[in-house]
């Protein structure tokens, strides 16, 4: 794609994450929202509080013929089909995450956007959020030696109702959660996962437990040069949303607090400190 050619840009699903993408959109450089697309009249007549003027539509297949790619932010379950069907129609793919709920269906989408010579991109996006974008330049930049250890948190205030909680909806905690921990422990270290080991409970509420969910779970990640990410996610913070990624190398460790706090610390000979520019924008706080 020419980098100095607005993109048309479809955004498909105004759902809650759904807002949340058309918030960010308004402001974005470089490309122009032409279409919304929800099956729901409530949600598309809201498309203008976003994007005055919009085309809005209840079929994605109604777009394809009038822009560049599209942002996937429909339910899960949907993802596969909507993505395969883009990326035939030749359009370049933000999909929220998970791309899919199988192993086998998301290698096969990425094989499809690779023969399509199309780019697929997941909403991963904890990646460009200043906190941890800051961390692996730290990191990359020898800041804290070769890293050894890493533990990422996620602990939310309240569950989702118990409908979205159900693993064959959203993935269940291990998925829908867990996911934004995977792509951060292969991404401090620059390898993939070669070993699992987990521990899951549901221990506050019992109506998670009828769908096949748990509040509480803990994952151990082993990969081959022998480092070790630890990954445990909870429902039950009852204080408020707390999200924490700590990063022990040789030589120091990096502490990242994105709740409540959006900040990133480096601890090395010198001391614990702050590190300049990683606030977290409120942006970012607020989705």
């Amino acid at each position: 794609m020419n980098a100095s050619k607005r993109v048309k840009t479809a955004l498909i699903g105004l759902g809650r994450m759904g807002r949340t993408h058309a918030a960010a959109l308004r402001d974005a450089a470089g490309l122009d929202v032409v279409a919304v697309v929800d099956p729901s009249p409530t949600s598309r007549a809201a498309a203008d509080e976003f994007f005055p003027g919009v085309a809005t539509f209840a079929n994605y297949s109604d777009v394809f013929g009038m822009v560049d790619a599209c942002i996937i932010v429909s339910p899960t379950p949907l993802h596969p089909e909507t993505v395969r069907d883009a990326l035939q129609a030749g359009l370049h793919v933000l999909c929220e995450k998970p791309l899919a709920l199988d192993v086998g269906v998301a290698r096969e989408l990425h094989d499809s956007a690779v023969r399509a010579a199309r780019v697929l991109q997941i909403g991963h996006w904890r990646r460009f959020s200043p906190p941890w974008s800051r961390a692996k330049r730290l990191l990359d930049d020898g800041g804290i030696g070769r890293p050894l250890w890493l533990r990422l948190s996620q602990w939310d205030a309240n569950p989702p109702p118990a409908s979205f909680c159900d693993p064959r909806v959203s993935g269940g905690l291990a998925i829908d959660c867990g996911v934004h921990e995977y792509d951060l422990a292969e991404w401090f270290f620059g390898e993939s996962v070669a070993a699992v080991r987990a521990w899951n409970l549901p221990l506050v509420d019992p109506t998670l437990a009828e769908v096949g969910d748990v509040d509480n779970l803990c994952a151990v990640l082993g990969f081959a040069s022998g480092r070790v990410a630890q990954v445990d996610l909870s429902r039950n913070a009852r204080y408020g949303d707390d999200v924490r990624t700590e990063l022990l190398g040789e030589h120091g460790a990096i502490f990242i607090d994105l709740l409540p706090t959006g900040r990133t610390r480096l601890a090395d000979a010198q001391g614990t400190h702050d590190v300049e520019g990683s606030q977290t924008p409120d942006a970012t706080l607020a989705g």
